[in-house]
């Protein structure tokens, strides 16, 4: 399925995923029904870096042996749908559990301050209890144009997989929603676990505790006048299909300046 350079997938998984992904990943509350931090996939101390406006204060978790049969499995449907895309290196993602009081988000492009530009973003949704799913327990992930506003709805089925460009991200708004108006009553407990996939062109590394670039620059928290001009990049990245970044040496987010660790070792 392909909708505007937004490509489905429905991943052939053999169990439900949703416990042991929970387990793996030291989460931490960023908003009403919503848990969420980030994972990175650490090579001899090297350690891809995705800067957004969320404000983690854990750090962030390395990728665990139940990520990597997702991403495998990711390239093997796209070589299966013939989709004729680039195998991406995955290297960093966003975990986020949802549950039914978190339904609404406002439109927006992903941060891509940090991403490859020629990579591919993938968004993987599965559910707590696939077995008593329900259309209103059933996400949904909206889309709108930046230039022409026209909108279109992709459903976030279970083991889904949606894949689109980094470019495709610059020229579109997107948003996941729960829609509790197909059913009037209170709907059961489903909760949702997503992950978003990306590669990150900004590699950093730890010495005496101190996170550097590998250009030799210093990732320093932001000031307030920083941070301010932090927010208003990222709005003009949402709002504009040809906004670049300028470099940035800062970040807003406490989580960005700690090494990264598995969940059982923090």
């Amino acid at each position: 399925m392909n909708t505007s350079g937004f490509y489905k997938l429905l991943l052939p998984l053999e169990e439900n995923l949703f416990k042991k992904l929970t387990a793996c990943v030291d989460f931490e509350v960023t908003g009403k029904g919503r848990l969420g931090n980030h994972l990175v996939k650490e090579s001899k101390g090297i350690i891809p870096l995705v800067r957004t406006t969320t404000k983690f204060q854990k750090r962030a978790n390395v990728f665990s042996e139940v990520h990597y049969p997702i991403i495998k499995a990711i390239h093997a449907e796209i070589l299966m749908e013939n989709l004729n895309l680039p195998e991406q290196d995955f290297n960093n993602a966003l975990a986020e559990v949802y549950n039914s009081s978190y339904t609404k988000m406002g439109y927006h492009s992903d941060q891509a301050l940090d991403l490859d530009d020629h990579s591919f973003i993938a968004l993987f949704s599965c559910y707590e209890n696939p077995e008593a799913l329900q259309d209103s327990h059933l996400r949904k992930l909206l889309i709108k144009n930046k230039i022409s506003e026209e909108e279109s709805e992709i459903v976030l089925h279970n083991n889904s997989v949606i894949l689109f460009s980094v470019e495709t991200n610059r020229r579109f708004q997107h948003k996941i929603i729960l829609d509790l108006k197909q059913n009037s009553k209170e709907p059961m407990e489903n909760r949702w676990h997503g992950i978003t996939f990306r590669t990150s062109k900004t590699f950093i590394q730890f010495e005496d505790n101190q996170p550097y670039f590998q250009t030799g620059e210093l990732l320093t928290p932001a000031d307030e006048e920083k941070e301010k001009e932090f927010f208003q990049l990222r709005g003009q990245e949402n709002r504009s299909p040809d906004f670049i970044y300028p470099a940035i040496f800062y970040t807003i987010s406490p989580a960005d300046l700690l090494v990264p660790g598995n969940k059982n070792t923090l």
